[in-house]
């Protein structure tokens, strides 16, 4: 059995960053890539094309990591000036999104550190150096670390939440490993579904905010069957 969590990064950028577009979006359960390309495009989700979704979705990830319009050119086949009113156009729809990275990368400057939603802190002294590439590549990481370090802790409270329901049902399962944002289970045959459905529930539930978390369950004769 292999359990991930759907797209909870950008789910925790929504909630981090109190970005309304986002949280509407994902409260209703839309395809988020799709319903980004219409908002940009000011297309209805039935007209976008598959490279307007793969637009969105570069830039709906790669906002997260300081994307700029070269990178995003270089990633989709949209010209650079494309890429440019692109993001110009997705900062006019998630303009909290723009807000929390311009904050955070002020806290990151002036506190010398940033943290999760559990409060887990981590410095970067290098931030005011005066050397621009440190500078630079410290930012980026001071932007992604609140909402990829808010994902880490969930996945831990997560393990200890799941382990704890395995030794407590006696049930057949063994977890086996962690996966960036997915957990690997080994099951016996007979109790997969009833052990499906509890992890599912179990990992939904460690930690409630205004966006649902979701997890995606498969199960398979093996890990490599279901990738």
């Amino acid at each position: 059995i292999a359990a991930d969590y759907s797209q909870i990064e950008l789910r925790l950028a929504a909630i981090i960053a109190k970005d309304k577009p986002f949280i509407e979006a994902f409260k209703q359960g839309a395809d988020i890539h799709t319903r980004t390309a219409a908002e940009v495009w000011q297309i209805d989700e039935n007209q976008v094309t598959k490279e307007q979704r793969r637009a969105a979705k570069a830039i709906n990830f790669g906002i997260l990591y300081g994307m700029g319009p070269h990178s995003l050119s270089r990633s989709t086949g949209l010209s650079f000036s494309e890429a440019k009113i692109f993001i110009d156009r997705y900062f006019e729809i998630h303009h909290a999104i723009k807000a929390y990275l311009d904050e955070t990368k002020t806290k990151a400057h002036v506190d010398g550190f940033v943290e999760t939603m559990f409060g887990r802190r981590r410095y970067f002294p290098e931030i005011n150096s005066g050397v621009p590439m440190l500078i630079a590549s410290a930012e980026r990481m001071a932007i992604n670390m609140p909402i990829q370090g808010t994902a880490a802790d969930i996945m831990k409270k997560a393990m200890l939440a799941v382990d704890g329901w395995l030794k407590q049902s006696k049930l057949s399962a063994t977890m086996l490993m962690q996966v960036h944002d997915e957990l690997v289970f080994e099951v016996d045959r007979d109790v997969a579904s009833q052990v499906a459905r509890g992890v599912k529930e179990m990992m939904e539930g460690v930690a409630t905010f205004e966006v649902p978390l979701v997890v995606e369950v498969e199960q398979g004769e093996n890990w490599g069957e279901m990738e």
